[in-house]
């Protein structure tokens, strides 16, 4: 709020007759409390107990047998290219017949990584050509960093391992948590009292993330259903936000839909739908 709107308030109870005998009684008033500080931060007792009630919270699909999912995933090209069918009806029919054509396998390792394949699509030129590998890449980027980004969250877990030399510390209402990883990889989280991450920070050589996580309560455990982050590097800037479906599938939570909104630098959203079919999980 800027100077002059908060000053507004005051200019019209004057304008209006209301001088100081009418704000007497408020003024003679004891000034509101200020609110409680919240405590320092102080070191926990002990952190690997804090760590190991904050790592069973958490559904860790491995230690539930899991080994792969294998789907397909179709994006909604319908909505991602509703601009186009406005502005040049005939150009949309022609791209939604090749994409109709277009399928994308994807199988998820044990470790969360995922790796996408698709079939070659005939195409009537070379500009047409060069479009359809645009779309493959940026499938397989989008496809691939989601997956990095939900493994920590859902295959093993956020933590770090027993053993190490995490930083733990109680700031009342929630924790903090640092560790170093190979690499110059630096960590730094925070979750509630309930050991829900809220927010995870990662500074590495190659770039620095902020992710704000948020879960559904099963009985299994938490379960990533959305997130947001920042990504910078030292020349670009990304922010996104994903929305999760998950369905049980073999009594394991997995994806099976997602809403993704890209932000590159200063560029307008990009909205990615897509939905996973055939869906065929391995266990251990």
């Amino acid at each position: 709020m800027s100077h002059r709107r908060r000053v507004a308030p005051i200019l019209l109870l004057a304008s209006a007759g209301l001088g100081p005998a009418a704000w007497g009684p408020v003024l003679l008033a004891a000034p509101p409390k200020a609110a409680p500080k919240a405590p320092a931060p102080k070191a926990v007792p002990d952190p690997e107990g804090v760590l190991q009630k904050a790592r069973a919270a958490y559904v860790n699909l491995a230690g539930k047998g899991f080994n792969r999912y294998r789907f397909v995933a179709t994006p909604d090209w319908a909505a991602m290219l509703a601009e186009q069918a406005k502005a040049n009806p005939e150009g949309y029919k022609a791209a939604m017949d090749l994409f109709a054509k277009v399928r994308f396998d994807v199988r998820v390792g044990p470790q969360g990584d995922a790796q996408v394949s698709h079939n070659t699509v005939d195409s009537p030129n070379p500009q047409t050509t060069a479009g359809l590998n645009q779309v493959y890449s940026g499938m397989e980027q989008t496809l691939t960093g989601f997956f990095q980004t939900w493994a920590p969250f859902m295959v093993n877990t956020p933590f770090p391992p027993a053993g190490g030399s995490a930083r733990v510390m109680d700031a009342g209402s929630h924790y903090l948590v640092d560790w170093e990883e190979t690499g110059d990889v630096k960590v730094h989280l925070q979750m509630d009292r309930t050991f829900t991450i809220t927010e995870m920070k990662v500074k590495s050589p190659a770039f620095d993330s902020s992710i704000r996580p948020t879960f559904e309560r099963q009985p299994g455990g938490l379960v990533l259903a959305s997130y947001d982050g920042d990504y910078v590097s030292a020349d670009s800037s990304l922010r996104l936000k994903v929305l999760i479906t998950n369905k049980a599938v073999q009594d394991l939570p997995l994806p099976v839909a997602l809403d993704l909104s890209v932000w590159m630098g200063s560029a307008n959203k990009q909205q990615i739908l897509m939905t996973f079919s055939e869906l065929n999980v391995e266990k251990k």
